[in-house]
């Protein structure tokens, strides 16, 4: 977490070194990322960097604390009691979130570097954890469908919380794959990942839920 010295800067500077940062870390996985690199650019001395944060790692889990924070302001507010059933709020969690990338392009973009670090050494526990926390949020969200009799409960909530992980992995590598997104050059033209896209991509994550509905639903 920050020391106090960076706490206590000008809004307006942390707001600077804080975006330099997600820049350098949404184009690069943590291994490859450069303080000097983001510094250079800053003018400032690496060893003040120090003085705000402990480590790299420390300043990097600072990063996705910011971007998940203002991600969840997002998507809190969407409570599942306000859909008829789980597929029709899963939906809007995804309208939501392309939301959140058209005003928060840079913290969008770091959060779905994040899934680069999977191999990265330096980042395989923090990695491990990070997975896990995901799948766990999963994992409740299909238990309570199952509590409602809507979901099967004839498969563990475990490994139907896996695969609704794996589904959302599935849902950005398909729009990579087609060339509908360009993380990298849309991070580098500053603009949001799924700019102007939004009811095409909305429209294929649809069609995607059709594949995998019947395999959670209770028949």
């Amino acid at each position: 977490m920050p020391k106090q010295t960076f706490l206590k800067l000008k809004e307006e500077k942390k707001t600077l070194i804080t975006n330099a940062f997600l820049t350098e870390f949404s184009l690069k996985t943590f291994d490859e990322a450069s303080i000097s690199t983001v510094v250079k650019q800053l003018g400032i001395a690496k060893g003040s960097v120090y003085q705000y944060f402990d480590n790299k790692m420390d300043l990097y889990l600072y990063l996705i604390e910011c971007c998940q924070e203002k991600k969840m302001q997002y998507i809190t507010p969407i409570q599942r009691q306000s859909y008829p059933d789980f597929w029709s709020y899963f939906i809007s969690l995804y309208e939501h979130g392309f939301h959140f990338d058209e005003k928060h392009p840079l913290e969008s973009s770091f959060l779905h570097k994040l899934a680069s670090n999977h191999s990265s050494p330096s980042m395989k526990d923090i990695y491990k954890d990070l997975l896990q926390q995901s799948i766990t949020g999963f994992e409740k969200l299909v238990q309570h469908e199952i509590d409602l009799k809507l979901f099967r409960n004839d498969v563990s909530t475990e490994i139907m919380g896996f695969q609704l992980y794996k589904f959302g992995v599935g849902v950005q590598e398909y729009f990579e794959q087609k060339s509908l997104v360009n993380p990298i050059q849309s991070i580098e033209k500053g603009e949001s990942i799924f700019k102007e896209r939004i009811p095409i991509l909305m429209e294929i994550v649809k069609e995607m839920i059709q594949c995998i509905r019947p395999a959670f639903d209770k028949k």
